[in-house]
């Protein structure tokens, strides 16, 4: 894996880690006193910590280590979690992710970032107890060894402590640094692994463990509390190795041993950045002979450590390094070979920059099993491990699996014309018998694939749900009202680019229910409502449609008010404005331009509102519904398509040609007798099971000056479809059954025309027209 994938992976570790973290302080502010939600969200604080570790990004490290301090403390019962927190932590969180956002857009953080992220700091760490700063813990000393007070010291004026007359004689050597790392006893409970920071320090040349307190009888040891004492000695450089410890400073000591001959000057900045970056091969390397170090590994592992070693010497980069690429070339597979040659090369890969090759280390290195993180137990083989099934791909390779099975669609649909050809053409009724079998067969392994994939993109629409607690919470606060978000069905999955499309129009249905439809605390209490308002947001799955129930117990809306706002801005004449019912006076809010507010702000006024909502979800063949009782509230249903991969449409004909119109939009088809249509100057009307239906000809739609064919017995073929909350009837020629296609929106010049949802290449060849009904009527 090269840097570059390394970074990748951060970035979309951090951004889920960011996701999640914002969802569990909104939860641990309605719950303050629950262990586990504060538990759950200083593992995911802490999590991102470490992951920051991995790069050089120190002003977003700042941050998030602040917030992962302040946490603990709210933990451990010591600070009480509260309003207050909860703001500096979003606010530092927020400005976590714009961090992560530039990191992905330039592979580094921006200019001028360390004034902010100082400032974020120290504004949540002066919320620690003791007012003003930061209060690390005090670490705990090993029974016969006391700890320096000052670990950072520089070398030079650091007395020689008391503790190294413990420690072996040939540790002293000039240059080396001896180490002791008292990890805390609850370290295993903020994801931390003792034995494997201790393991990986750069320079590792001996290692020694201790107990920090008398082993306790069998009966009263407690595995989940480290009684560890580290003691090290390392050649690195003691910057690159306090850098190692940079995430526990409180829990290390150091002694640099003088050398005897001067000290060489610093290095240059270069030359340091280039020696970290050593370092870090260094540890991914370590991390893959772990790899190797498993039981059974599979060749495509092995194959993928070998790539894995042949990018790290190419970042490491020198002659040595360019050497051991070129072994590495010509070793035989294998995964022993593989782990032997690696071993060796350890020390050139990096184990703090020594030139001496150390077989004996690196070979522990791999005979070493790879341990969980703070368990103290070894991993479980990988195939044997639930986690192991979960694999991650990315988004273009789903699309193109989805594109070629829309492409294998088509390609079916053409064996059922070459079966007609066959028994039409050439008189061959049992090829064609055996071609229309074989269709049967490919149709239904078409069918069980195109469902599979589709189940690969599926995601639960509680993904964007989660975001609107946030949203929800700010606005209220800002708008001085109390509002209570329920959620509902957040589980119930959809396409993920059903779901994705569906962001903008929840927001914009979400601020305008906060910012017109719930009402101030006050006025609530006056209209004998309780002051807290409800916000509430449900999904749920009927049919192939996905259903989004938005619904709040405000004040309704307005249709007075609505009917003056439109015939103010224009939007439609005074009269007809008068003769709307309730349920059609709503939808006037459907309009492009309405709005009700006095003047513009933040949150509405601008024009923009429920008319960009019903654009964004029919887009995406959906539909929007409106319903509100004055006084008791509003809803909003938005039906939307399970997956807008492949779509089902009915073939009509009409004037001679062949067009599709989308299933969704259908209700039924049905023949009617031409003298029970009712004609009224040149509207026309049907009566269909008690309902009087509006009927319009399609030839007259798409300006054909034909009129619609009757069947032999006098009848009209009607094809009765959904337009907003009515149903309308479309006289067309004949029906042709139903088909999966593939839509492709029109494009070019032919972009603007109306009416016409895209084409579709059909089984025969040929170009099927999508009508847009919407558009027509």
């Amino acid at each position: 894996m090269n840097t570059t994938e390394l970074l990748d992976q951060f970035v979309s570790e951090a951004r889920e880690c960011l996701e999640k973290i914002g969802t569990r302080l909104l939860d641990v502010e309605r719950a303050p006193g629950d262990p586990e939600l504060l538990n759950d969200l200083f593992r995911l604080v802490h999590t991102l910590k470490g992951n920051c570790g991995l790069f050089d990004f120190k002003d977003l490290e700042r941050v998030v280590h602040a917030g992962e301090d302040l946490l603990d403390q709210v933990r451990h019962d010591r600070l009480r979690y509260g309003s207050a927190i909860a703001d500096a932590l979003l606010d530092a969180m927020d400005y976590a992710s714009e961090l992560v956002d530039a990191i992905a857009q330039t592979g580094q953080l921006p200019q001028g970032t360390g004034d902010r992220s100082q400032a974020l700091a120290q504004s949540l760490r002066s919320l620690l107890p003791g007012a003003g700063g930061a209060t690390a813990p005090t670490p705990v000393a090993p029974a016969a060894a006391p700890l320096l007070s000052a670990p950072h010291a520089a070398p030079a004026a650091v007395p020689r402590p008391d503790w190294l007359d413990d420690v072996p004689a040939d540790w002293l050597q000039p240059g080396r640094v001896v180490l002791c790392y008292t990890p805390e006893a609850e370290c295993f409970f903020k994801g931390e692994d003792p034995w494997l920071l201790a393991t990986h320090t750069p320079g590792l040349v001996a290692l020694r463990v201790t107990p920090r307190e008398p082993w306790p009888a069998a009966d009263q040891f407690d595995c989940y509390q480290c009684n560890l004492v580290c003691w090290l000695v390392s050649d690195a450089p003691l910057a690159y190795v306090e850098d190692h410890f940079r995430c526990v400073p409180e829990q290390i000591t150091s002694h640099a041993v003088e050398a005897t001959a001067a000290p060489e000057a610093a290095p240059a900045e270069d030359q340091r950045a280039q020696t970290l970056l050593q370092l870090r091969v260094a540890q991914m390397w370590r991390e893959q002979l772990g790899l190797l170090a498993r039981p059974a590994v599979a060749a495509t592992s092995v194959s993928a450590v070998r790539r894995a070693m042949a990018h790290l010497l190419d970042c490491w980069g020198d002659d040595a390094a360019r050497a051991a690429a070129l072994e590495l070339s010509q070793l035989p597979e294998g995964a022993m070979a593989l782990a032997s040659w690696a071993a060796k090369a350890l020390p050139v890969a990096g184990a703090g920059g020594t030139d001496t090759p150390d077989a004996t280390a690196g070979s522990a290195l791999v005979a070493a099993p790879e341990r969980r993180m703070g368990s103290g137990q070894p991993a479980a083989d990988d195939a044997n491990h639930p986690g192991a099934r979960v694999l991650k791909v990315g988004q273009d390779k789903i699309d193109r699996l989805m594109d070629l099975i829309g492409e294998m669609v088509v390609a079916k649909n053409a064996l059922p014309y070459l079966a007609q050809r066959a028994e039409d053409h050439f008189g061959q009724r049992e090829l064609a018998r055996e071609i229309k079998a074989q269709y049967s067969v490919i149709n239904r392994i078409a069918e069980d694939m195109q469902h599979a994939i589709m189940q690969v993109r599926m995601l639960p629409v509680g993904t964007v749900f989660q975001r609107f607690g946030r949203l929800v919470r700010d606005l209220s606060k800002k708008l001085g009202k109390e509002v209570q978000l329920v959620i509902e069905g957040e589980d119930t999955e959809a396409d993920k680019n059903v779901i994705e499309s569906l962001a903008d129009p929840l927001i914009h249905i979400l601020r305008n229910s906060l910012d017109h439809g719930l009402e101030l605390p006050d006025v609530r209490l006056a209209a004998g409502k309780p002051a807290r308002g409800t916000l509430r947001v449900a999904a749920r799955q009927e049919g192939d449609r996905v259903l989004l129930d938005i619904s709040d117990d405000g004040a309704g809306v307005d249709t007075d008010r609505v009917r003056a706002k439109a015939v103010e801005r224009g939007l439609i004449p005074a009269e007809r404005a008068d003769q709307l019912s309730e349920q059609e006076a709503v939808q006037l809010i459907f309009l492009p331009g309405f709005s009700t507010a006095e003047q513009i702000s933040d949150l509405s006024g601008r024009g923009v509102g429920m008319d960009v909502v019903r654009s964004a979800v029919e887009r995406i063949n959906g539909t929007v519904e409106l319903g509100s009782v004055r006084g008791q509230g509003t809803t909003i249903r938005l039906a939307l398509p399970l997956s807008m991969a492949v779509t089902n449409v009915m073939m009509i004909e009409a004037a001679g040609r062949r067009f599709g119109i989308p299933m969704d939009l259908i209700v039924e088809t049905v023949r009617v007798p031409a003298d029970e249509i009712h004609h009224f100057k040149r509207a026309m009307t049907v009566v269909l099971r008690g309902r009087i239906v509006p009927l319009r000809a399609l030839n007259e739609l798409l300006s054909v000056d034909e009129e619609p064919l009757l069947n032999e017995a006098g009848e009209h073929a009607v094809l009765v479809i959904r337009h907003g909350m009515e149903n309308v009837g479309l006289l067309v020629d004949n029906f042709e059954g139903t088909s999966d296609i593939i839509l492709k929106p029109l494009e070019g010049v032919l972009a603007g025309i109306t009416g016409f949802a895209g084409t579709a290449l059909m089984g025969d060849g040929s170009v099927l027209m999508i009508l847009n009904p919407k558009e027509l009527l």
